[in-house]
């Protein structure tokens, strides 16, 4: 599993997981706006948008084998005017089914994830994903969490992924000792705050993670709102 490319979407799918039990271990609201925001963090990085006027900009010119960023390519060239980050998460939080099957499909390809077809009570259908061997979890685990506790700038992949870990409450995934578990609170909000503004990648990657954020806040104050 060492020789495993992943990207952010990848990355944040995996760490998200059990590493024995075939579900997720943060809630359906984190998993469908964090795989939105990932998938524009991988686009982000790969210098396929930019920010413009705290709006996400399509570059031209820039193709791909990938069906996921492909989709979503097409959705923003089709959106008829520029539009700021929110908005596409939110957008893309509502694929949220479709980019998932995608993305575990091309985890199994790489052979990180199994996928089982099941029937619940022997009748209605289901998919259970499962990680095959803990290491690249941990890999990714250990490395993210030390490239956090030492804030190196330059492991842009890993510091987009830390956004991510903050928007969608995931440190306890990354640690579970207590002063560890501190400081990895604490640097991750250094992270997102002190991104240099002058890097339009890092300043992209900043806009995205707040956007996550608001959506998830929103959606949870929907929620809630709801029960009442």
């Amino acid at each position: 599993m060492e020789g495993k490319t992943l990207n952010i979407a990848e990355k944040f799918l995996v760490v998200a997981h059990h590493p024995e039990k075939g579900r997720f271990l943060i809630s359906h609201l984190y998993i469908k706006y964090g795989l939105a925001g990932a998938i524009l963090l991988d686009m982000t990085l790969e210098d396929r948008i930019s920010l413009e006027d705290r709006r996400l900009m399509l570059k031209t010119g820039r193709t791909t084998t990938d069906p996921v960023r492909e989709e979503v390519t097409l959705l923003m060239s089709q959106a008829g005017k520029p539009r700021r980050a929110d908005y596409w998460v939110r957008r893309l939080a509502g694929r949220y089914n479709r980019y998932l099957k995608q993305i575990l499909k091309g985890l199994e390809e790489k052979r990180v994830v199994r996928i089982e077809e099941r029937k619940f009570l022997g009748l209605i259908p289901y998919r259970a994903v499962f990680l095959v061997g803990s290491y690249t979890r941990s890999n990714i685990i250990g490395k993210l969490k030390n490239d956090i506790l030492v804030y190196r700038a330059s492991a842009g992949d890993n510091m987009a992924l830390a956004g991510l870990v903050e928007a969608c409450r995931m440190h306890r995934l990354l640690t579970t000792d207590r002063d560890e578990l501190r400081m990895v609170r604490s640097q991750v909000k250094k992270i997102i705050k002190e991104s240099p503004v002058s890097d339009v990648v890092a300043h992209t990657i900043r806009q995205v993670q707040i956007a996550i954020i608001t959506s998830v806040t929103a959606a949870t104050v929907a929620a809630t709102a709801g029960k009442h």
